[in-house]
């Protein structure tokens, strides 16, 4: 492999990886966006003990069909957890 062969290469590798974190920082933004609205809307429903119920089982679903990725989840579950009132379920 000559030198601009090996250019060339690096080159596409290069775009590659750059259009790998543009779309990570896409779908972080788009996340944000999601959490700010679901927010918004879960802090104003008035059967939020319905919903924890209902997103503790979701939320085992996701696990169990994502297992590389539970242990990520955690964090972002236990936000969301707070916001339905976990703590304050009778």
């Amino acid at each position: 492999m000559d030198d601009k062969e090996l250019k060339e290469m690096l080159e596409v590798h290069t775009q590659s990886i750059q259009g790998l974190v543009d779309n990570q920082l896409m779908l972080a933004a788009q996340v944000q966006v999601l959490q700010a609205a679901l927010a918004t809307v879960l802090l104003h429903h008035g059967d939020r003990a319905t919903l924890l119920r209902s997103f503790k089982g979701y939320m085992k679903i996701s696990k169990e069909g994502t297992p590389q990725l539970s242990r990520h989840m955690e964090a972002l579950e236990g936000g969301m957890l707070a916001l339905l009132g976990q703590d304050t379920e009778p």
